[in-house]
């Protein structure tokens, strides 16, 4: 698929401040070398590939471990900005802010994507641009996937029990990017705060809004890392790509 056109400005949005605890690396795994490059790299230069991308901002903490400007590509649509706050949900709104106060429309268009989720491919973006695009009328949307396993929830955490099978109907695994109006999305991710509401990607602060975002069926290599048996697989994958 070719570069999508679209009459508002696209941007992207990665925080990368987090700590990746549970992968219990040394530094934060976005920082961590994964099939020869820091994670957070990969997504970074599939949509610097993407002529139609206008600029790709990167949410830091300056005293994290492993954090070196020096790992990142020279290329002037790329923006390094040390907006990282406590909390993801911070993190991002601190950068839509930066991106804001840089003379951007709030009518453009942000990707907030995960910086653990590498495998991301520009094919898979293009799709979420051309369906999030298509009908005006749309206030955003997400990659996600079919759920597609047998669900059940726990009756003891302890024991880890199972105490019934969920119907897997209607059920979606969110992935990312996920792409919304600039000004909406800072202003549902505001409104949260104020409500004291608990958040775990912008889709969810956008349908607390009122919003109905698109479902757009992402693909499987779009996986978050998060436990060390996904590094394993992702750097497989990685790797695999690079060979053919």
């Amino acid at each position: 698929m070719n570069s999508v056109q679209i009459p508002n400005s696209l941007h992207v949005l990665i925080p990368c401040a987090g700590s990746g605890s549970r992968m219990g690396l040394n530094v934060p795994k976005q920082f961590e070398e994964l099939a020869g490059q820091p994670m957070a790299l990969h997504s970074i230069r599939t949509f610097l590939q993407m002529p139609e991308i206008k600029t790709v901002w990167v949410g830091v903490s300056a005293e994290a471990k492993g954090f070196s400007k020096d790992m990142w590509p020279d290329e002037e649509r790329l923006r390094i900005k040390e907006t990282g706050g406590a909390t993801r949900h911070q993190t991002v709104l601190n950068t839509l802010s930066a991106m804001l106060e840089t003379g951007i429309s709030g009518n453009d268009w942000v990707l907030v994507h995960d910086a653990a989720r590498p495998g991301l491919t520009v094919e898979a973006a293009r799709r979420l641009i051309a369906v999030v695009t298509k009908d005006v009328n749309v206030s955003g949307g997400i990659l996600a996937m079919p759920l597609a396993d047998t669900l059940k929830m726990v009756s003891d955490k302890t024991t880890n029990c199972i105490a019934k099978t969920l119907p897997r109907d209607g059920l979606w695994l969110a992935q990312t990017p996920q792409m919304f109006r600039i000004q909406a999305l800072k202003r549902a991710l505001d409104d949260a705060i104020v409500r004291h509401s608990n958040v775990t990607d912008e889709a969810s602060a956008m349908e607390q809004a009122g919003f109905e975002p698109l479902l757009v069926p992402g693909e499987w290599r779009n996986l978050k890392v998060t436990y060390p048996q996904d590094w394993a697989l992702m750097n497989d994958l990685l790797n695999l790509k690079k060979i053919s």
